[in-house]
């Protein structure tokens, strides 16, 4: 707790300037730093095979930190980072346990082309879910064998109404988003599977609500969302504070945006990417990084930029601090897609092989469309996750680039695909799975790969 003070204390005294003085200032040494360290982006690669420049990325991501700091929007202030505080965190081990009863999972802290596969983390994981099928949504991915946790989603709306932000409704919807979660959890016969999120509240108060044994205990990973480009707020001290003082696993989740005011090119966004995951563990002291970089013309993280340098950040991470690490996936496609299916074999392949410890989603539409998230979704981001666990870093990029070839060029007219209504025949909670249709797609897209990975 002491070192939450210590930077909270420091939001209220640091150097006084504007959000937009702290961007620039981001931006403005992302790009020094890359430069002076040579980290430069190869458009045809997707997991950068150099150690030396992974390592150069974290250096320059400590610069970053303790030259710009952590700007808080809600005192216009910056929060100094020390060195010394950033090295004393990176050699501090730790585990991660999350689940209870025999849900009970250690998260690996996984490294470059590990062989044991990252943790599977099912759900929207904050994307839009209807109220109609939001207990539908969540169990399709409980159901799965293969996934070992739920990242719950954002309820569209309450008693058919919309839901208005930072009032006590939020405290209401996350109460029944948790208990729908949990419902899941116990209708797929998962009791103690670990829970994500919650997705749809935003103030402090409904976070600590369902803060219980019985919806969110200890056990499960609540979500702390620190604001993006090297920033946080009241709100993230709220929540780390809690948790802290109640001994919670809890996990900060950042989605920088590459091409928007404070990230200029690949490089800056590795480093910056990188950065982030050491402030996760440094200011908040959060369990777990997730991070979530998007593209500002598509709002996805698939694209060819996102993807190498995401997979720079977490090698870099992975070989030089000891913090755990997940992403998202945010796709632009919808449901029932080849388009889909390959963004996410396309990332969870780059993810698994650079040593990210978490995947979590996938989310179809860019979390926008309601429900476009299925169980069959995550069951595919897992067994892709396992297949790469057997490929080099040359193999796996050749799988990439040939996935790659698939989508690229549809990055800029995807498919909307189908909502969960339409990808699943639902009898009732204990009878349900996917479409004829939507299995034959996922078989072909899924033995497409399968061939990929067998070619020498």
């Amino acid at each position: 707790m002491s070192d939450i003070y210590k930077y909270l204390k420091s939001a209220m005294t640091g150097d006084e300037k504007s959000e937009s003085q702290h961007d620039m200032s981001v931006f403005m040494k992302s790009e020094e730093l890359a430069k002076e360290y040579e980290i430069e982006y190869d458009p045809g690669t997707f997991i950068p095979n150099d150690y030396s420049m992974a390592d150069s990325v974290y250096e320059a991501a400590v610069e970053l930190l303790v030259s710009t700091g952590i700007y808080c929007i809600d005192t216009n202030k910056s929060v100094r980072i020390d060195e010394e505080d950033i090295t004393k965190a990176a050699n501090a081990t730790e585990t991660l346990e999350i689940g209870r009863l025999r849900e009970k999972v250690l998260v690996p802290n996984r490294y470059m082309q590990d062989s044991e596969p990252p943790v599977i983390i099912g759900g929207p994981m904050g994307g839009t879910v209807s109220e109609e099928n939001f207990l539908e949504v969540h169990l399709s991915s409980a159901m799965e064998p293969i996934v070992q946790g739920i990242y719950a989603g954002a309820i569209e709306k309450m008693g058919g109404k919309g839901i208005k932000g930072k009032t006590p409704m939020e405290m209401m919807a996350a109460l029944k988003e948790a208990r729908l979660e949990r419902l899941a959890t116990k209708l797929a016969n998962r009791e103690g599977m670990a829970l994500m999120g919650p997705g749809t509240p935003t103030i402090s108060q409904a976070y600590m609500l369902v803060s219980t044994d019985e919806l969110y205990s200890p056990s499960d990973v609540q979500e702390v969302y620190q604001l993006d480009e090297l920033k946080t707020d009241y709100e993230t001290f709220y929540k780390s504070i809690f948790h802290k003082e109640r001994g919670g696993n809890f996990l900060s989740g950042q989605c920088p945006v590459f091409g928007g005011p404070a990230i200029g090119s690949p490089a800056g966004l590795a480093i910056i990417d990188a950065a982030e995951a050491i402030q996760s563990k440094v200011v908040t002291g959060a369990s777990v990084h997730l991070s979530g970089a998007v593209h500002i013309n598509t709002n996805s993280s698939s694209t060819k930029e996102i993807l190498w340098a995401s997979n720079l950040s977490s090698i870099a991470i992975s070989r030089n601090f000891h913090h755990y690490i997940g992403r998202y996936y945010w796709n632009l496609a919808g449901c029932c897609t080849d388009m889909m299916f390959y963004e996410t074999a396309a990332q969870a392949i780059g993810d698994t092989v650079s040593g990210r410890d978490v995947l979590a989603g996938p989310v179809g539409a860019r979390g926008a469309g309601a429900d476009h998230s299925t169980g069959l979704e995550s069951r595919f981001m897992g067994e892709m996750a396992h297949l790469a666990t057997e490929l080099s870093v040359d193999e796996a990029n050749y799988v990439i680039g040939k996935i790659y070839s698939k989508y690229g060029n549809m990055l800029s007219a995807a498919p909307p695909g189908k909502p969960f209504s339409e990808c699943y025949v639902v009898n009732s909670e204990y009878e349900m799975h996917p479409t004829d249709e939507y299995m034959q797609l996922y078989k072909e897209v899924s033995n497409e790969i399968h061939e990929y990975c067998s070619i020498e």
